[in-house]
């Protein structure tokens, strides 16, 4: 078709378009050719809708934890505790405070002269001490709880379970980890097999889930390990802190790692027995754990 002829045509269209009131019409793009214009070019795919079958990962659904928001985990009030209470904190500024009160009584800036060296003499081993609890000491983490974990809690939580939950929420003296000996014996740091003493994990936080019905207990930690040296130790998690408990290895991304302590219905691991070593002492010098 020559182009006098195709002005020709296009020529009534647009008149008869103007004529209804409506915008000039464009001629569709012809059929048999999807996706190309009038050019014979061809469109570009829409954006932002890539092919879900090439390049996305999913994490495996038998090791991932249900998710928990942050708005479900509740506050439990678990009562005073010494072993709550930093002990440097408050030897320290005792310490300090005797010390300062001396000094001023002692060149009679305060009253008191008669005793400033009897405040002398304490105030300076209670800052001495405070300050070496302080140096010494390894903070608890935090531990959230679920309200259905809370009501599982006295019915199913092991007497391992209870340990852990125990220890690593409490300040520790003499400790650099938390689970130290636990983690030594996992892992083998240091001897042949196992890994360096500076590649040690450490636990950053604790949660109590309800996993199935069933009260779960899930160590969280922050390394440098690669997610084989996890996942291969998962059956020495299992019997290390068992019985009566299923573990599994939740490997993510940036160093992190979950390992979680579920129990298994049998009520194995209940009714007062400790496991030998499992945890260790609060203190340097105590006598350790015995088994049953």
């Amino acid at each position: 078709m020559g182009t006098a002829a195709r002005r020709a045509v296009s020529t009534p269209l647009a008149a008869s378009c103007r004529s209804a009131g409506h915008r000039p019409c464009v001629p569709s793009a012809p059929r048999g050719l999807p996706g190309r214009g009038l050019g014979g070019s061809r469109r570009p795919s829409a954006v932002g809708h890539p092919n879900p079958s090439r390049g996305s990962i999913h994490a495996s659904p038998s090791t991932r934890l249900p998710a928990t928001s942050q708005d479900q985990f509740i506050e439990v009030d678990e009562g005073f505790s010494l072993a709550k209470i930093s002990f440097g904190s408050v030897l320290w500024p005792i310490g300090v405070g005797l010390l300062v009160y001396g000094f001023g009584s002692f060149f009679s800036f305060l009253p008191g002269a008669d005793i400033s060296s009897l405040i002398l003499i304490y105030g300076f081993p209670l800052m001495l001490l405070g300050f070496a609890f302080k140096y010494a000491e390894l903070k608890p983490v935090e531990c959230k709880t679920t309200a259905a974990a809370l009501k599982l809690r006295d019915s199913q939580m092991t007497d391992i379970q209870k340990q852990v939950r125990e220890d690593v929420t409490r300040y520790r003296y003499g400790d650099e980890v938390h689970l130290g000996e636990s983690l030594d014996r996992i892992f083998r740091i240091g001897q042949a097999g196992g890994i360096p003493r500076g590649a040690c994990p450490k636990l950053t936080g604790l949660r109590e889930q309800a996993v199935d019905g069933q009260y779960t207990l899930v160590l969280e930690f922050v390394s440098e390990l690669g997610e084989e040296a996890w996942t291969s130790r998962e059956d020495k998690f299992q019997s290390f802190f068992g019985p009566g408990i299923t573990a599994s290895v939740d490997f993510r991304e940036g160093g992190r790692a979950e390992v979680a302590l579920r129990c298994d219905g049998s009520g194995q691991g209940r009714g007062g027995g400790q496991k030998k070593d499992v945890m260790p002492p609060l203190m340097p010098g105590l006598q350790p754990r015995e088994e049953k």
